[in-house]
Formats: C-alpha cells, sequence, structure tokens
C-alpha cells in the first residue's frame, strides 16, 4: 500500500512539475513509515520494488529519486524507531543528502558526461555577456566596473558552492523531516520532538573557530584561484551561518522572556535578511551571546 503510494506522489512528481515541487519533500514518507514498522533487510527489498515501480511509473531516469528518498526516508525512520534526537536525526538525514548529492554529481560527470556546476557557470557567464551587448545594442552605457564585478559574482558563486551544497542539504533534509512528522505521529506510535529555537546554544569554540578563520583571511593572501582559498571562503561562511542562527536564537530568547507577540521577533528576522547592516548586528548578538553569559544576565534582571 505504501509503496503504490510512494508510485503516485513519483508519478505526479516527474510528470507534474509544478505540483511536483511539492510532492517531492513527501517521497520519503512511505520509506520512513516502513522503516519504523519493518525490518531493514525488508526494507532494501521495498526499495528494489520501488526502484521497479518507478520505471514503470516514470523513466529508468528517476530510479536516481527513487533512491535518494529511499535512504533519506530510511535514515529518517531509523533515528525515529530508535529514538534518536531530533537533532542527531538532523544531522545523520544533512550528511546522508550531502553524500547522495555528490554521488549524483560525480554519476552525472564519469558516466553521462555532464558537469553540472561547469553547465549552470556557462549560463551565467552568458547571462552576463548578454546583459552587456543588449544595453550596447540599446544604446545604453554599460556602468562602470559592471561587468567586473558581475565576473566576480561569478567568481564567488563558484568558490561558495561547497556552502551551497551544505545549505541546500540542511534545508532539504528539514523539510524532509517536517514533511513526514504528521504522517509519523499519525500512523505510529513516534514523534518528532524538536527543541526550542530560542534554547539554541552552539558550542563556543565555535567562535574561536570562527576568529582564527577570519585572522587568516585579513592576513594570509592566498590566489583566488587555488583550493585554500576556496577552503577559507566556505569555512568562514559556514561559521557565519552558525553564527548568524545563534543571533537570531537569541532574538527569539529575548523575545519570549519579555513575553512579545510571537509575530515580533519573526518580522524582526526578516528585516535583518533584508537590511545588511541589521544582518551584522544580528551576527555581533550572536558573538556576544557566545562569548557571554549574556541570556543569564538579562534573566535574572527580569
Amino acid at each position: 500500500m505504501l509503496l503504490a503510494i510512494y508510485a503516485l506522489l513519483l508519478f505526479i512528481t516527474v510528470q507534474i512539475p509544478l505540483l511536483g515541487i511539492v510532492t517531492f519533500f513527501f517521497l520519503p514518507i512511505p520509506f520512513v513509515l516502513l522503516m519504523i514498522k519493518e525490518k531493514l533487510s525488508w526494507l532494501i527489498g521495498s526499495l528494489a520494488v520501488a526502484s521497479i515501480l518507478t520505471i514503470i511509473f516514470g523513466t529508468i531516469l528517476s530510479v536516481p529519486i527513487t533512491l535518494f528518498a529511499g535512504v533519506v526516508g530510511i535514515v529518517i525512520g531509523y533515528h525515529l524507531k530508535y529514538e534518536k534526537s531530533a537533532s542527531q536525526m538532523l544531522i545523520s538525514s544533512i550528511l546522508t543528502v550531502i553524500t547522495c548529492l555528490l554521488i549524483f554529481y560525480c554519476v552525472t560527470i564519469f558516466v553521462v558526461d555532464v558537469n553540472i556546476m561547469e553547465e549552470s557557470m556557462t549560463m551565467v557567464e552568458q547571462s552576463i555577456d548578454t546583459s552587456i551587448d543588449m544595453m550596447n545594442s540599446l544604446g545604453q552605457p554599460v556602468p562602470e566596473n559592471f561587468e567586473k564585478n558581475m565576473r566576480d559574482s561569478m567568481q564567488m558563486m563558484q568558490t561558495l558552492i561547497p556552502s551551497a551544497l551544505v545549505i541546500m542539504s540542511m534545508m532539504l533534509s528539514y523539510l524532509f523531516i517536517l514533511a513526514a512528522q504528521p504522517f509519523v505521529k499519525r500512523f505510529s506510535d513516534k514523534t518528532v520532538k524538536w527543541p526550542l529555537f530560542r534554547n539554541l546554544r552552539l558550542p563556543k569554540s565555535l567562535l574561536w573557530y570562527y576568529i582564527i578563520v577570519l585572522i587568516a583571511t585579513l592576513f594570509i593572501k592566498i590566489d583566488v584561484n587555488n583550493y585554500l582559498y576556496m577552503a577559507i571562503a566556505n569555512i568562514l561562511f559556514i561559521l557565519q551561518l552558525f553564527i548568524l542562527l545563534q543571533g537570531f536564537s537569541f532574538i527569539f530568547y529575548a523575545s519570549h522572556l519579555k513575553g512579545w507577540v510571537k509575530a515580533i521577533p519573526i518580522i524582526l528576522v526578516v528585516i535583518s535578511l533584508l537590511n545588511p547592516i541589521m544582518l551584522t548586528i544580528v551576527r555581533i548578538l550572536g558573538i556576544i551571546d557566545l562569548s557571554f553569559p549574556f541570556r543569564e544576565v538579562i534573566s535574572k534582571k527580569k
């Protein structure tokens, strides 16, 4: 029954693109429920059957989607079955998604002979050239340093591809778990217990890593085409993201402590994401929250 439901979801995902964007996040659910109720060996057989159904109801090119959804669903279901924490489940799911995406990327290069990253960068470069040609043909002067800034942005995009992969994996994993949550609650005795975001306390060592990498970027001159530059840029980006999350967590904590309406911290987060100055302030709050017992101080004053 669950595999038949999966086949229907896959058919919608493949054949109806607009609706498929939504149904894609529900694909792991049958495997999550099967993992909770059955043994792992039984799941492997189910995954094989699901792959056959994929070829029947879709195409053989859709099999990687089934394998991806199956593996992610099994990982989520495993953590629910053995009552692991939500944070452990999320981290394992993120690592699983990253691994699957990397395998898919390697397969497209060595089997299909298509490099998705290079193709994407080529498309971006062509769009820049097209924009410049259109401006010239319309007699509009090209702004000073326009092309250089666009090329630099493209170079930065290429450099931060590993960070983008991590962020995308985080978002996909969270949405997969979020989509499965109501079905897990309805059809099993398991529940997903998320810790409150306002209580998020990242390790203080994160701040030291951030300072060390920041100093390295200021005093070490590295060629932008060097792998070391790519590594430092991506590590710094990820660390800044974590510190930003800590800052947002502090905003929610302070809002709860002050008894503000729940919409206020959400509005502040949206404004911060749209305003670079506010984003810097939030990052500073995250650094302060990691460095000092700021929460304890304001809670005592309360």
